[in-house]
C-alpha cells in the first residue's frame, strides 16, 4: 500500500477526502452520488464503444446497473430536497411516483426515457438483474436480452442534461432542502 500523499504526477493528488463535503446538506450528497454513478456509467459505455474496454454483455450489465442506481439516487435526492423521508425502497416506479407528486408539471419532466428506466419488468427486475448472474432462486436469468451500447449512451447523455437542469429546479421548488443544512 502506498502513502496517501503519493502523486501520480505533479498536478494530480490521488487522495479524496470526505471532510471536503462536511458542510453540505443531505440532499446535496444524494445529488452528488447520483451524478457520480451516472458519470461512471457513461464512462464505461463510452470506453466499450471506443473499444478501450471489453464490451461483453456482462460489462454492459454493470454499466447499466450504475445508471439504474443513479436514477434511484437522483429520485431520492429530489425527495430529500422536498424534506421527505426516502425510506429503504429501491422500487424505481414507486420512487418516481413519489417524485412526480412532489414535482408536478412539464418543467420537472425528464427528457431521457425515465418511464422505461423505472418500469418494473419481471424478466429483468431492477436491483437484481444487472447486479447478479442468477435470479433470487439461483437460476440463470430466463430468456434473452440485449443492451445496445449506442442507444444506452445516447439516453445517458440525455440524463446528464436532465440532472443538470432539474437539480436547480428542485432546489428552487423546495429551497429549505432537507432537514440538515443546505449549502
Amino acid at each position: 500500500m502506498t502513502d496517501n500523499s503519493e502523486k501520480v504526477n505533479d498536478n494530480v493528488r490521488m487522495s479524496r477526502y470526505s471532510w471536503d463535503y462536511e458542510g453540505l446538506g443531505e440532499a446535496v450528497h444524494w445529488f452528488l452520488m447520483a451524478k457520480a454513478y451516472l458519470d461512471c456509467s457513461i464512462h464505461l459505455f463510452s470506453e466499450m464503444m471506443d473499444k478501450k474496454l471489453k464490451s461483453s454483455f456482462h460489462h454492459a450489465k454493470v454499466a447499466t446497473m450504475l445508471f439504474e442506481h443513479s436514477i434511484e439516487l437522483f429520485l431520492k435526492a429530489g425527495i430529500v430536497q422536498a424534506g421527505q423521508e426516502v425510506g429503504k425502497s429501491h422500487n424505481l416506479q414507486e420512487l418516481y411516483n413519489q417524485f412526480r407528486k412532489l414535482y408536478p408539471g412539464k418543467k420537472h419532466q425528464f427528457e431521457g426515457d425515465i418511464v422505461s428506466a423505472v418500469r418494473q419488468i419481471s424478466i429483468t427486475p431492477y436491483n437484481v438483474y444487472t447486479r447478479y448472474p442468477t435470479d433470487n432462486f439461483g437460476q440463470l436469468w430466463p430468456g434473452n436480452t440485449h443492451i445496445d451500447l449506442v442507444i444506452w449512451y445516447k439516453q445517458l447523455c440525455l440524463f446528464v442534461k436532465d440532472f443538470e437542469r432539474l437539480e436547480p429546479l428542485l432546489k428552487e421548488r423546495y429551497p429549505q432542502g432537507s432537514k440538515k443544512t443546505e449549502n
